[in-house]
C-alpha cells in the first residue's frame, strides 16, 4: 500500500507513463529508490518518483563518473585533465548535439546522492564540510546572478568525498530521509577546481530540483552553456 512518501510500482509506472517492467529498470540503474516494501510488492520513494517525472525518463546509456564530469567540466569552461584529448574532442561534439534534458539524464551516474534530515542549526556546520551545489550555491551572489535565483537558506547541499557522507551524518546527528534539507553528493575522485563545484553541475543538480523554479532555472542555464 502507498502512503504519502511512498508508491507502489504500479503507481510509479502511472504517473511516469511508463511499463512495471521500465519502473524496475529504472530502479536497478538508480533512477528511482526503493524505500520499503508491503508484503511482496516494493515501495518507492514519491519523491524520487516525481523527480524523475519533472524530469523525463528519455532512455540512454549513461555516462561513468569521469565522462559526466568532463562533460560538465567542459560545460563550464574547465579542463577536465582526466581524458584525453580524442576524449575531449568527442565528447565535445557529442554534447554539441544535446539539451539539457539529455545532459542531466546522461550524467546521473556523476554521484552516489543521499538525502538527510538535518537541524536548523546544524545547516551552516554541514555547508562548511561540502563543496557546495545546487540551491545552497545561491548564497554566492555571483552564482545567484547567474542563475536568476537568491537565497538557498534552509537548505544544505553539496559534494564530499566517498564515505565522508556517514561521517557527517554521525556527527551532525542527521538521519537519512528522502525529503530531507541536507542533499549530500559523493564522489570516488575529486573533479573540483580550488574547491568549487562547475557551473553546470550546480545547474543539474538543480535541476533535480522538485521546485519548478529551480529546474527552470537549471535547465535555462544549461542551454545556454550548450549554445555558448
Amino acid at each position: 500500500m502507498s502512503t504519502t512518501t511512498t508508491m507502489t510500482t504500479r503507481e510509479a509506472a502511472e504517473r511516469l507513463g511508463i511499463t512495471q517492467q521500465s519502473v524496475r529498470q529504472l530502479i536497478n540503474n538508480g533512477q528511482l529508490k526503493v524505500e520499503g516494501t508491503a508484503g511482496r510488492a516494493k515501495l518507492l520513494s514519491r519523491s524520487s518518483v516525481e523527480r524523475l517525472a519533472a524530469a523525463g525518463t528519455r532512455r540512454g546509456r549513461p555516462w561513468t563518473a569521469k565522462v559526466a564530469w568532463a562533460a560538465l567540466a567542459l560545460l563550464s569552461g574547465r579542463n577536465p585533465n582526466w581524458i584525453s584529448s580524442s576524449e575531449k574532442s568527442r565528447l565535445k561534439s557529442r554534447l554539441n548535439e544535446m539539451d539539457a534534458d539529455t545532459v542531466r539524464i546522461l550524467a546521473r551516474n556523476k554521484d552516489r546522492t543521499l538525502r538527510f534530515r538535518v537541524s536548523p542549526d546544524g545547516i551552516a556546520i554541514l555547508i562548511d564540510h561540502l563543496i557546495v551545489s545546487g540551491a545552497a550555491a545561491m548564497q554566492d551572489q555571483d552564482m545567484a546572478e547567474t542563475f536568476g535565483m537568491s537565497g538557498g537558506g534552509g537548505i544544505a547541499e553539496g559534494y564530499v568525498m566517498a564515505g565522508d557522507a556517514q561521517a557527517l551524518a554521525d556527527a551532525l546527528g542527521m538521519v537519512q530521509d528522502p525529503d530531507g534539507n541536507a542533499i549530500i553528493h559523493e564522489v570516488d575522485f575529486n573533479p573540483f577546481e580550488e574547491g568549487k563545484a562547475p557551473v553546470a553541475a550546480i545547474a543539474v543538480d538543480l535541476m533535480d530540483s522538485l521546485a519548478t523554479r529551480e529546474r527552470s532555472a537549471g535547465r535555462r542555464v544549461i542551454d545556454g552553456l550548450l549554445h555558448a
